[in-house]
């Protein structure tokens, strides 16, 4: 008996983006909570008495791998039940502990929240990609992929700035409430996520899942595991690809605010401003250049141009990253660091678009998990306190954790090069298939 269609239905273009813009805004948010521990390490490190590695352990054991080892998990839960509910959840819990996470009273107790922080975000992204597929359709999916991934590389740079100012306020307001500064910044930062969880669940639906054939809803541990050994090479490459590439990422944004204050004499204030303003323009412009370049490569018969750019563009982003370790020039360090911001965002912009492209519905939030863990696992959790050691055993001085950066990616960024290159064949054939299985559906 043949499979049966599913009839394909999409809401209004207004729900869309309405949806869309929730979802947005919830991403920036985690970043936010995310990463606005780089700007306050020194003075955690001072008030808490934990080293430079310990401030790493924190950025990848604390969130890193908690994030990659429920991520999967949850995801598998993505694919089978209601979407939005399962991203309220995720938003009162990191908020919360972000919150939380400004009374710790030791390291200890600062994990932990941490780890629930982790937590929640690890529900946001493979749930968002597979809402975005369900309520645009494929023709009209490119820029709502786009304008919802482009927030990690806005807020990758946008979240020092915003997180700068917070810490300025919390700096002039703390001495009355009895609170550090860093403490009341983590207050700050993770009240708006407590209050855009109430709106995402009481104002948008859970969308129908659109395009799917009966009988090929990889619902079982078993299905999804044959299918990903299927298509083992794609997936494996880009995993690969992007793991490498978040190892060096994940250092740069943990520690290049750091390596501002030490060696360039910059205050923390300054150096989240500086870091975040180089990075915030370049970034935003990657991530609509690299997709509206691949699509016209892809319209004068390039099958395989997301690859092709993916390849290129981080290529020239990790050799960029290269010389922020080095200069002495703190000029020459933000243009450096806003060049590769530009260059770098093709990864995160690119391979949702890969995922969405090639992968079935009901396994789209795992396979997004599963970049995200590959981003995580090894790029967060491995990439912070890698750099640390690298620094506190081989490099001396102000500019140590600078060199300890650049020896870390000349070693890891061909890897990413190379994955992504091999990546191609399987892509395209991944590609052929995608769109006769979405055709059939359709004309049945």
């Amino acid at each position: 008996m043949e499979a049966e269609p599913v009839e394909r239905k999409y809401p209004s273009a207004r729900s869309a983006w309405y949806a869309l813009i929730i979802l947005i805004l919830l991403y920036s948010m985690s970043f936010m909570d995310r990463l606005i521990l780089s700007l306050l390490a020194s003075s955690i490190s001072a008030d808490l008495n934990v080293s430079d590695t310990q401030i790493g352990i924190l950025f990848g054991l604390g969130f890193g791998v908690v994030y990659s080892l429920t991520g999967l998990p949850l995801a598998h839960v993505i694919d089978k039940h209601n979407r939005i509910r399962l991203v309220t959840l995720g938003v009162l819990l990191w908020s919360a502990c972000t919150v939380g996470s400004g009374f710790s009273s030791n390291y200890t107790q600062l994990m932990i929240l941490r780890a629930g922080v982790a937590v929640g975000e690890a529900v946001l992204s493979p749930a968002a990609i597979s809402i975005i597929a369900d309520i645009f359709p494929r023709d009209k999916r490119t820029l709502p992929t786009t304008a919802y991934t482009a927030v990690a590389t806005f807020m990758g740079a946008g979240s020092f700035v915003l997180g700068g100012l917070a810490l300025k306020v919390a700096q002039d307001v703390a001495p009355g409430i009895g609170l550090e500064p860093w403490q009341l910044t983590l207050v700050f930062v993770g009240v708006p996520g407590l209050l855009l969880a109430p709106l995402l669940f009481f104002t948008v639906r859970e969308p129908k899942r659109v395009g799917e054939i009966k009988g090929q809803d990889f619902g079982s541990v078993k299905q999804a595991l044959e299918y990903v050994s299927r298509e083992r090479r794609l997936y494996g490459c880009i995993f690969i690809a992007a793991a490498m590439m978040n190892l060096i990422g994940f250092a740069k944004t943990a520690w290049v605010p750091t390596l501002m204050i030490r060696a360039h004499g910059l205050t923390p204030v300054e150096a989240g401003m500086a870091y975040g303003t180089a990075g915030i323009l370049s970034g935003v412009a990657g991530a609509f250049l690299w997709p509206m370049l691949a699509k016209r490569w892809t319209a004068r018969g390039h099958r395989d141009a997301l690859v092709l750019v993916y390849c290129g563009a981080i290529t020239a982003g990790w050799m960029l990253m290269a010389l922020v370790g080095v200069t002495t020039s703190t000029a020459v360090l933000l243009i450096a660091s806003g060049a590769a911001g530009f260059f770098s965002t093709a990864g995160a912009v690119l391979i949702p678009l890969i995922i969405q492209f090639v992968t079935p519905g009901r396994m789209r939030a795992r396979i997004m998990a599963g970049y995200l863990t590959a981003n995580n696992l090894v790029g967060m959790a491995f990439g912070p306190p890698l750099c640390a050691l690298i620094a506190d055993h081989f490099f001396e001085g102000e500019f140590a954790i600078g060199y300890a950066l650049t020896t870390m990616i000349c070693f890891i960024g061909p890897v990413a090069t190379l994955a992504a290159w091999l990546m191609r064949k399987s892509y395209v054939r991944a590609l052929d298939e995608a769109e006769r299985r979405e055709l059939s559906a359709a004309a049945a």
